[in-house]
């Protein structure tokens, strides 16, 4: 049986074009969804995803919105 590989650590400017691209490609997707794409093309944030993701907020790349239904933070594109 093969090894898994383990997760590439993208770096800041890779994780943030992979976010984007996930947001234009899927709409609105949920910290989770995100992780999960993610891990499922062997990769992975520089930190972890959630404060990730709130920097890309801060810097205006994306949008977060804390969603009851989704039980988490929902990310878009603004």
């Amino acid at each position: 049986m093969a090894e898994a590989k383990p997760p590439l650590v993208m770096n800041e400017p890779e994780a943030e074009e992979f976010v984007l691209r996930l947001l234009k490609v899927r709409g609105s997707l949920s910290t989770m969804e995100i992780e999960r794409l993610a891990r499922k093309d062997h990769r992975r944030c520089p930190d972890q995803t959630v404060i990730f993701l709130t920097k890309m907020r801060k810097k205006g790349l994306i949008r977060g919105d804390a969603s009851l239904e989704r039980k988490g933070w929902l990310w878009s594109l603004p």
